[in-house]
Parts: C-alpha cells; sequence; structure tokens
C-alpha cells in the first residue's frame, strides 16, 4: 500500500464517482477504475458498490477511508516536512499559477517576490487552478494564484483583485455590430439579443466555462458552443477570427495589440460576471507567514 492507493480511494469516497474522481486526480476514467480493481484483487475485499446511479463505499470501503485519511495526513505531512527541511537548506519557494493569468502577471511579481524574499529561490509551477489546489493538498506546492472560489476547505485565500468578464465578438461580424444600438442599455449590453449566435468557449471543467454558462442561465437561455478550448489565449484568437461571440477575462482588453486585435469588448450586467484572482495557500503550511509578503509583492506587478 502506498500514498496513490489513499488518494485514489479518497477522490473517489469524495466525489461520489469513478469520472468526477478521476477529474480530480487527473486521470482518466478507465485508468482509475482498472487501478481500483488491482487494488481490491490486492486486498481481498470490496472497497465500492458500482451501481449505474453512484458509487457507494462499502464496509470495508468505509473502513479503508477512515483509517486511510490519518495515514495519508501523516505521509503527506512527513512529506512536507522532508520537503522544507531540504528547502531551508537550498530556501526554496514554490508558486503555481493559473497558465492563462502565469502570461499576463508572471513576470512584474516574480521580479517583485525576488525583491521581497531575496533569501529564497522561487520555482514557478504552471498548471489549471484545480490542479494546482491538488498539489498543496498534497502538499507538493506552497501557494498557487488562481481566481476563486477554493474547492477544499484545507486551502486559504487571500484576493488580490477583482477580474470583470466581458463579452466579446469580432468587429468584422455584420450581424453582431447591426444588433449594437438596439442591445446597448446605457453602457451595458443586453447578452439576450445574442443567445442565437454560435459562442466559443472555455473547456467543460473549467471555473471560466461554469461562470460563462451560469452569465447565460441567469439571462434565460443556453449558449450554442461551436468551439471551446481550454486555453483563454484560444479562446481570444477564436473570437478575433471571427468563428463566434464569447466571454473573455477584462485583463485581455487592457493589454491587446490593436493593430492584429478585431475584438469589441462589452460590459454587461450580471451577478456572476466578476471574479476574485488571489493567493491561494494550505492553512498549517509551514510556509504561511509568507503570504502577506506575496500578496503585497505582487499586487504592486498587477493591475487585475
Amino acid at each position: 500500500m502506498d500514498s496513490r492507493d489513499l488518494e485514489y480511494v479518497m477522490a473517489i469516497a469524495r466525489t461520489g464517482s469513478f469520472s468526477q474522481g478521476a477529474q480530480m486526480l487527473f486521470i482518466s476514467q478507465p485508468a482509475l477504475s482498472q487501478y481500483i480493481r488491482r487494488l481490491e484483487k490486492n486486498l481481498g475485499v470490496t472497497l465500492f458498490y458500482r451501481n449505474r446511479n453512484k458509487v457507494e463505499l462499502s464496509p470495508a470501503g468505509a473502513y479503508y477511508v477512515k483509517k486511510g485519511q490519518a495515514i495519508l495526513r501523516q505521509m503527506q505531512d512527513l512529506e512536507q516536512t522532508m520537503r522544507h527541511w531540504q528547502q531551508e537548506e537550498q530556501r526554496q519557494l514554490s508558486i503555481g499559477v493559473s497558465q492563462f493569468y502565469g502570461k499576463w502577471f508572471l513576470t512584474p511579481y516574480l521580479q517583485n517576490i525576488q525583491k521581497s524574499l531575496p533569501q529564497y529561490q522561487v520555482r514557478i509551477v504552471d498548471g489549471e487552478s484545480q490542479h494546482l489546489e491538488l498539489l498543496m493538498i498534497q502538499r507538493k506546492l506552497d501557494f498557487a494564484i488562481y481566481p476563486a472560489p477554493v474547492v477544499h476547505q484545507e486551502i486559504h485565500f487571500l484576493p488580490l483583485g477583482e477580474e470583470e468578464i466581458l463579452f466579446a465578438f469580432s468587429e468584422e461580424n455584420p450581424e453582431a455590430m447591426a444588433l449594437l444600438a438596439q442591445a446597448d442599455k446605457d453602457g451595458f449590453l443586453d447578452l439576450r439579443y445574442y443567445r442565437h449566435f454560435p459562442f466559443v468557449l472555455p473547456k467543460e471543467g473549467l471555473k471560466m466555462h461554469k461562470a460563462a454558462l451560469n452569465i447565460c442561465r441567469h439571462l434565460g437561455f443556453q449558449p450554442q458552443s461551436v468551439y471551446s478550448s481550454e486555453n483563454l489565449d484560444t479562446v481570444y484568437s477564436l473570437v478575433n477570427h471571427n468563428y463566434g461571440v464569447g466571454f473573455l477575462p477584462d485583463v485581455i482588453a487592457r493589454n491587446y495589440n490593436p493593430r492584429t486585435n478585431h475584438v469589441r469588448f462589452f460590459h454587461f450586467k450580471s451577478r456572476s460576471n466578476h471574479r476574485t484572482i488571489g493567493l491561494a495557500f494550505r492553512e498549517d503550511s509551514p510556509l504561511r507567514a509568507l503570504a502577506p509578503k506575496l500578496v503585497r509583492a505582487i499586487k504592486k506587478g498587477t493591475a487585475v
């Protein structure tokens, strides 16, 4: 038995689903199912009862989870302590950042962090926010920067700033441009005029995808997605080349190149079009005392 056995069983128990557990672990569902079957064979017991609607722990599985949580926590604590002893000798600090935000904010805040904490060697880890949060839960990452919300209650979140989600389409879309006079309501666009347009959306499972669906749902329609991407820069490029309308963070509108940009950005009223960008870390992290310094250093270099 190793830590992976415990992590995989805990993920399924927490989500109640092999598919959602696989998403949390960033592996395929068949691979997770095969791993659990092999584990059950090695243990000689059934850990999960499987049916079409849900997955339930067996009595043996419930006992495994109960005891395994404490064991996994001890293993993670031991691993983190050893890692931090090593880091104290090497003075290393690991910071994760969502891939999209790394492009816009990595250089300025990295320079300020190095000035604020010159005794530390900073290691940057790129990744999607849910993966970064999982690394922090596993005590393999010290801090991360990404949009709220956080998933795990062990994670503390210090706000860095607010992000506005804007509606966007290409100025080379004559039908969309023609609707502006009707759709513009005192500087805010009524997106219901665009409900029948093809949408370019972030990939399902991303926070931005959920935000886009919530925005449209509150306005009474379901967007018809023609393209999706896990990279917001790709979403922007597709909108720029008139493959559809979409939602984009305001940081793109503030930093685009007007010579190559054909995208028009619009404000709109919604309860779901603002997100908090923040610094996340475990509340019990040995380096948690550095969080306020990091926040001050990052705010100096960003305009979130």
